[in-house]
This record gives structure tokens, C-alpha cells and sequence, in this order.
């Protein structure tokens, strides 16, 4: 069973997502409800993520929407550094500072600011130990930064860990954002 769920996936630049209302994000978010719900009734307690813009922030407003509707599920943001999103434009470092206030727990690993890539697969080591499975939309063929996250994912798994991987991509996305068009 899953307790602990780690959610990641592409950031918004590689989806092509540039503004808020963009109809790409209401199919993503949709799509994360429905997996939630599974994941929610099969006894998920709480939602781990990364802050990036796209996927993870999708995610939040996913939790927010199924909270609203009575499921008791909880949304964490773990933060690599101290500093995270610091460098981010005003409008996205204001995008993440409403996006953490409605996260129900926000930590960071370290309060060092961003060094090195050595933090960033200790966070990802974090996830993996904090978490008994993860949903990720990436598609191997269509490489971008959620390569990182999910090679550390498989790596896992074949070190022998019980770890339950779901992966998304274009094609499952896309038959998604049909079947919600035909609706």
C-alpha cells in the first residue's frame, strides 16, 4: 500500500505552459485528480513534492480540488535548499509563494543555498526513502529534466526496494485530453 506518494514530472517550459489559464494545465491537473482519487481510496495519506513550476505546482491545485471535495488526503513540499525559486522571476516567485501557503507542510533539507548537484540527488534521495512509491509524467522518449528524477526512481527499484513507479506520458496524457473533449 501506498502511504507516501512522490509526484514530479515536466517542468511548465518543457510542457509549453506559459500562463495560467493555459488548457494543457487543466488537462494535467484533471488527469492528477482521477490518480489521486485511486490513490486516496486505496489508503495514500499524503503527497510529496518538489516546487518546479509545471507538474509539481500542478499538483497542488490538484490536492486543493480534492480537499475541497472531502478527501483527507495532505500535500508536503520538500525544498532541496534554502533559497529555492530565489533567482525566479516576480511572477514566479509569486506563483511559489501561493503554491507553498497552500501546501500543508513546506521543509527544506538544508538551509544552505544552492552549491551544488550533490543537494539535488540528496533531496531525490530524500523522496525516495520518505515515499513508498511515485507517479511520474515523463516520457523516456521525449527526455527533459524529469530524466534525473526518474532514473533515481528505476535505480531504486533495482536495488531491490519495494518501490512502486507509475509512469505517464504523452501518449497516456494525450488519450486523457481526449477522452475529456469527448465529454
Amino acid at each position: 500500500m501506498i502511504k507516501n506518494l512522490w509526484v514530479t514530472g515536466y517542468r511548465s517550459y518543457e510542457l509549453g505552459i506559459f500562463k495560467p489559464d493555459d488548457p494543457k494545465e487543466k488537462v494535467i491537473q484533471k488527469f492528477l485528480e482521477e490518480r489521486f482519487i485511486n490513490y486516496a481510496e486505496d489508503g495514500m495519506e499524503w503527497i510529496l513534492t518538489g516546487a518546479q513550476l509545471g507538474t509539481e505546482q500542478i499538483v497542488g491545485k490538484a490536492v486543493k480540488v480534492l480537499k475541497d471535495k472531502g478527501y483527507n488526503i495532505k500535500h508536503a513540499v520538500m525544498l532541496p535548499f534554502s533559497n529555492f525559486g530565489g533567482q525566479w522571476n516576480e511572477k514566479n516567485q509569486s506563483l511559489l509563494n501561493i503554491f507553498l501557503r497552500n501546501a500543508d507542510y513546506v521543509n527544506k533539507l538544508t538551509t544552505l543555498g544552492y552549491h551544488s548537484g550533490i543537494q539535488l540527488r540528496t533531496w531525490q534521495s530524500f523522496m525516495l526513502k520518505h515515499t513508498d512509491g511515485s507517479l511520474i509524467f515523463y516520457d523516456p522518449d521525449n527526455e527533459g529534466k524529469p530524466k534525473y528524477d526518474y532514473d533515481a526512481m528505476k535505480n531504486y527499484q533495482e536495488q531491490g526496494n519495494d518501490y512502486s513507479l507509475e509512469l505517464i506520458d504523452f501518449d497516456a496524457m494525450q488519450d486523457f485530453a481526449n477522452m475529456m473533449s469527448e465529454k
